[in-house]
């Protein structure tokens, strides 16, 4: 299986490409993604933002879009998406 993880900062995928590796296994794959902020949860869910700004929860809509037209057939490739957000004073 392929794992697509989804992190807010530097400072979290640099941790995660530490610990994710060691949970998935050897079998599985991963590839880990980071966005510079966090955002905000856009209303309606529909991207109102430039697209060329990296703030993960404003692109999300559009990203799991993507992600469910790129991972549309689970028999010939099993892949998850994983979103980590650190909400540490929000």
């Amino acid at each position: 299986m392929h794992f697509e993880v989804l992190v807010e900062d530097l400072s979290g995928k640099k941790a995660l490409d530490i610990l994710v590796p060691r949970i998935i296994g050897e079998t599985n794959t991963c590839k880990i993604i980071e966005y510079k902020g966090i955002g905000h949860i856009p209303k309606g869910l529909s991207p109102k933002h430039d697209p060329k700004k990296r703030i993960l929860l404003d692109q999300l809509p559009r990203l799991l879009q993507g992600y469910g037209r790129t991972f549309s057939n689970p028999s010939t490739f099993a892949a998850a998406v994983i979103v980590v957000c650190d909400l540490t004073g929000a």
